[in-house]
């Protein structure tokens, strides 16, 4: 069984799904089911109170949180884009990397295109960091919920990084 949860998240709706104890797919659009129902046709869902939620909450507040603390599973994809994606989820907080860097970092540093496909495919936006891969000519680039929203979340990370510094401050005065 699938479960989800929505909540409001920069003038949008965030909506995320979880099977067991594992986050299978985020989304950012006006309908979150239904842009699920794109990438799984045949997967049923239920609504449900999701307490990871609360995590989501605290990071478009500008608060630190670590995504890689969730739990993640794909219910489908290749390894190819497992690779990708498993790049992109083990990114430091707050790095950037261009679709060539990343190539690599998945150890398929020649296909940059199909790296670029398969970041568009991402299941888990957000918790995999696909807004912080760049184009190498410079700008925001193309991301599934426009470019406007990927420049959102790069702010709201460059805010959980200064709210991490501030935390790490606040513990070595005490």
């Amino acid at each position: 069984m699938i479960v989800y949860d929505t909540t409001v998240f920069l003038d949008r709706q965030l909506t995320i799904f979880k099977q067991d104890d594992a986050l299978v797919f985020v989304s950012l659009a006006i309908d979150g089911v239904k842009e699920f129902h794109l990438f799984y046709p045949n997967e049923q869902v239920i609504r449900a109170t999701l307490t990871e939620m609360i995590d989501f909450q605290h990071y478009v507040a500008g608060g630190a949180i670590s995504f890689s603390q969730f739990k993640i599973n794909y219910l489908k994809g290749t390894p190819f884009q497992r690779d990708v994606w498993t790049a992109m989820h083990d990114m430091l907080p707050n790095e950037t990397l261009t679709y060539a860097q990343l190539a690599i970092r998945a150890n398929h540093p020649t296909a940059i295109r199909a790296v670029a496909s398969a970041v568009g495919k991402n299941p888990l936006t957000i918790i995999n960091a696909c807004h912080r891969i760049l184009p190498k000519s410079g700008g925001v680039g193309q991301y599934r919920y426009g470019s406007e929203m990927k420049q959102k979340l790069r702010q709201l990370d460059q805010a959980m990084m200064v709210s991490k510094l501030a935390e790490k401050s606040d513990i070595i005065t005490l």
